[in-house]
């Protein structure tokens, strides 16, 4: 079955990255493509007919100057509504394989309270979505792999080999522990002996623990890095994946309801504002 690519662009500079990116990978898996521009619904009709016809302009604009794709011929569709919704929509109504998406301009005071439009679209849908933050200049050579021991880290890890973006990618498996007991220790001025002697019993356990979960995945057989610490989660992974100038970050994120689909936090959220490079995210499929 063939696959399919949607790209929601907002048409800004950051957009064209994840437009070069779509396109490289819609000639790589043989695909087909979507390039779709949502406009906000709550305005003037006439200036709402004017935004579409001067989108889907700009749009049959960009594609035709983008000469290195010229066997690939997008389609273009321009809708209105609230964004997040109408990419699910047509990501569900397309079953797209993929979403691809550019960064967000960051306002942090609106990122609080609304949440970008890629984490709207994570947290109401159920196609992984590829960000896109660096020039598409072939496939991926190393990938950052922020790793949980349940099924939302498997279906991260897993959509990432199906989809074909690892390939001969260097791989490094990111893990960060929690671990209060120590810092407990430090506080009760434990002797350093025995907090060396805990936390290398802790690193020993956990490593085992993981190891035996990626066993599990698609990871299985394969040469990779593990590094593990007790840290924060996302600066963990954002930190390694800089460190390395990872081109790739593969994450899962959990199912949220209610006010959790509003108030963020999550760790993929986190990775998804402050990495430097391109992130995959995959929402739960069950």
């Amino acid at each position: 079955m063939s696959r399919h690519i949607l790209v929601a662009t907002d048409l800004s500079p950051r957009s064209d990255l994840a437009a070069e990116r779509a396109l490289f990978l819609a000639n790589l898996w043989d695909a087909t493509c979507t390039f779709l521009h949502v406009v906000d619904d709550d305005k003037p009709k006439a200036l709402i007919d004017l935004q579409i016809s001067s989108a889907r302009d700009y749009l049959d604009d960009a594609l035709l100057k983008s000469g290195k794709w010229s066997d690939i011929q997008p389609e273009i569709s321009v809708k209105t509504g609230d964004s997040y919704e109408v990419i699910n929509k047509i990501a569900q109504e397309k079953r797209s394989s993929i979403i691809v998406m550019g960064t967000h301009r960051k306002n942090i005071l609106l990122d609080l309270f609304r949440g970008t439009t890629v984490e709207r679209v994570l947290h109401t849908g159920k196609t992984p979505v590829l960000m896109v933050s660096k020039d598409a200049e072939g496939g991926y050579g190393s990938a950052v792999f922020g790793i949980e021991s349940d099924s939302c880290s498997r279906q991260a890890i897993d959509a990432a080999f199906s989809l074909g973006l690892i390939g001969d990618a260097r791989m490094t498996a990111v893990h960060a522990y929690q671990d209060p007991a120590t810092l407990n220790m430090h506080y009760a001025n434990v002797d350093s002996d025995k907090i060396k002697a805990h936390e290398g019993l802790r690193v020993n356990e956990t490593a085992e623990s993981i190891s035996d979960f990626l066993s599990s995945t698609k990871l299985d057989g394969r040469s990779y890095n593990l590094i593990l610490e007790n840290a924060n989660p996302a600066q963990l992974i954002t930190k390694v994946s800089d460190e390395l100038d990872a081109d790739l970050i593969v994450i899962g994120t959990k199912s949220m309801a209610g006010l959790r689909k509003v108030m963020l936090g999550s760790v993929a959220e986190n990775v998804l504002r402050h990495a430097r490079n391109d992130v995959l995210v995959v929402p739960p499929q069950a």
